[in-house]
């Protein structure tokens, strides 16, 4: 893999608290909105490189990264899982199977990817993560309609692509596999729909470990992306059975010093002017994940708004 001048590897981030995956460590080896999805719910705003395309989108200096890695490791910081996620779809990049291996060289701890699962349908895709521990893959759609409305893929996906891939993954890889449902009202929310992905996880088969139910945090601004009412979510999770629970964002006391004083540089950014994540990003030379992660929380306290203008997320303080 080629080497990189800086002296830190910046695909690192974290640990962060996630609702899924208690503390995780983060890895992020996709540029800023390069994805195979152009989802009407992400955080990010509008995708900028719609591709299905695999190449070495980050180039790594394994070295360092595998330093910087076990450094904190061996710190006191807890982490339950090491995740490879990030700004985009991380399976895209090509080195993603020689870096889970690296990774899985120099620690226990269970490596996670998450996935759109738009591409699971290429056999090296299957091959390159076979060796993680966990693959949460994205399952918003039990049709092409919904599919296109909600994830607007790339040309080149289609719900039955998807399908297969997703069975090819059960079919050959031996860890745990997660699904997560993105529901938004009056896409995919209905009963109808409901009971159509009940039939397609039940002809699956017992693959599948886990169904999260997610919603967004906050309407996000656009039209069409609003939250179901609890009574709907509880309807869906009682179609699809026990394996499904809704994952709900509670309002914590955040032990991190760190994510706290983050937390109060974003708010005296946002009482400025309107900003991005990418802004904040940008200005406070803060990994985007880990920002994405306190503006959650300040739309959980109420303490931060946003609105959308020309298919960008803005935050700002009343």
């Amino acid at each position: 893999m080629n080497q990189r001048n800086n002296k830190k590897s910046s695909i690192i981030y974290g640990p962060v608290l996630s609702r899924r995956f208690g503390y995780s460590l983060g890895i992020d080896i996709i540029p800023y909105k390069t994805c195979t999805y152009d989802c009407i719910y992400c955080q990010l705003g509008k995708t900028t490189n719609k591709t299905v395309e695999r190449k070495r989108y980050t180039k790594v200096n394994i070295k360092i990264f595998l330093q910087d890695l076990k450094n904190i490791i061996s710190s006191d910081k807890k982490i339950d899982y090491i995740t490879f996620s990030g700004l985009g779809e991380p399976t895209l990049n090509s080195d993603i199977g020689i870096l889970i291996d690296r990774v899985k060289e120099v620690t226990d701890i269970p490596v996670v990817v998450l996935t759109g699962g738009g591409i699971l349908y290429k056999e090296e895709v299957v091959s390159d993560i076979k060796n993680a521990d966990l693959i949460k893959v994205s399952l918003d759609a039990p049709n092409d309609k919904i599919l296109k409305k909600i994830n607007r893929p790339h040309h080149n996906i289609n719900f039955q692509k998807n399908l297969d891939g997703l069975k090819q993954l059960l079919d050959s890889f031996n860890g745990r596999v997660w699904l997560e449902i993105m529901l938004v009202k009056g896409i995919n929310d209905a009963i109808e729909t409901a009971n159509e992905f009940k039939n397609i996880i039940d002809a699956i088969g017992n693959g599948i470990e886990k169904i999260h139910l997610n919603t967004t945090v906050r309407p996000t601004g656009g039209k069409n992306v609003l939250i179901p009412d609890s009574k709907r979510l509880l309807e869906i999770k009682e179609i699809l059975g026990e394996k499904a629970k809704i994952i709900k964002y509670k309002k914590t006391k955040l032990q991190d010093k760190k994510r706290k004083n983050l937390e109060n540089d974003i708010i005296e950014l946002a009482k400025r002017r309107p900003v991005s994540a990418k802004d904040i990003s940008d200005s406070l030379e803060v990994n985007l994940n880990e920002v994405i992660k306190s503006l959650r929380e300040l739309l959980i306290k109420d303490k931060i708004n946003n609105k959308v203008y020309n298919n960008i997320k803005y935050y700002y303080i009343k």
